[in-house]
């Protein structure tokens, strides 16, 4: 449909190619008499006319050639050419009979005047269908689009993170300061000689006080026994 709407649109731009030419050249004497016109008074209007059929002509061609533009041009450019074809058809059937081309008389007339209704008309019916065919088109795209969106599975729900306020200090409450750093550089590793003199001391405290705790306990051992001794009940004096 939207070939024979786009073939419409290139006919109807021939026809106000040429009748928009034809208007515009009405004020020398030489073309009225060659096509037998009628002259347009005051000429400046003629020659309006001339200019808005160029301009149709025009919207016509950007429409066929433009896909985008087709069904738009083609809604405004077809109704005015029906409403031209009835408007010649009027005028060559009502008294007086004033012809657009005199020169080919009433029957040429009428049918030129036929011919745009039936192109105008034609036009428009194509229109709406190459309008109905892209509105279905589009339709079917969105379901489509729409089954593709329902097969894929919802993404999981973000958990809310809720903000963590932390109360503020007391007017007239101390703020604890930041523990500063320690001023003492930390201890150096000890060279091997060191070391082992290190180890060697504390092994000499260590049998120092083993000595001193084996001391001690064999002292304890020999009080204990003293005391058991003394304690002990005396054998009865006899005299």
């Amino acid at each position: 449909m939207k070939p024979l709407l786009r073939a419409v649109l290139i006919l109807d731009a021939g026809l106000y190619l040429g009748s928009g030419a034809v208007l515009l050249l009405t004020p020398l004497a030489g073309v009225q008499r060659a096509l037998q016109l009628t002259a347009i008074e005051p000429a400046m209007a003629g020659q309006m006319l001339g200019l808005a059929l160029l301009g149709l002509a025009w919207l016509s061609l950007r429409g066929a050639v433009d896909g985008a533009m087709t069904i738009g041009v083609a809604k405004i450019v077809v109704h005015v050419t029906w409403l031209a074809g009835a408007l010649v058809l009027v005028w060559t059937l009502a008294p007086p009979h004033t012809l657009w081309f005199p020169a080919l008389g009433i029957v040429p007339n009428l049918l030129v005047g036929g011919l745009l209704v039936v192109i105008g008309l034609g036009g428009a019916r194509f229109a709406q269908a190459v309008r109905r065919r892209e509105i279905a088109k589009a339709a079917q795209a969105a379901g489509a689009k729409g089954r593709v969106a329902a097969d894929v599975p919802p993404a999981a729900p973000s958990v809310p993170v809720e903000p963590v306020f932390r109360p503020a200090p007391e007017r007239g409450a101390a703020v604890a300061a930041p523990a500063a750093p320690s001023p003492v550089p930390p201890a150096a590793p000890l060279a091997p000689a060191a070391t082992a003199e290190r180890d060697t001391a504390l092994r000499s405290e260590a049998s120092v006080r083993d000595a001193a705790a084996s001391a001690g306990a064999a002292s304890g051992s020999d009080d204990v026994r003293s005391s058991q001794s003394t304690s002990a009940p005396r054998p009865p004096f006899h005299g």
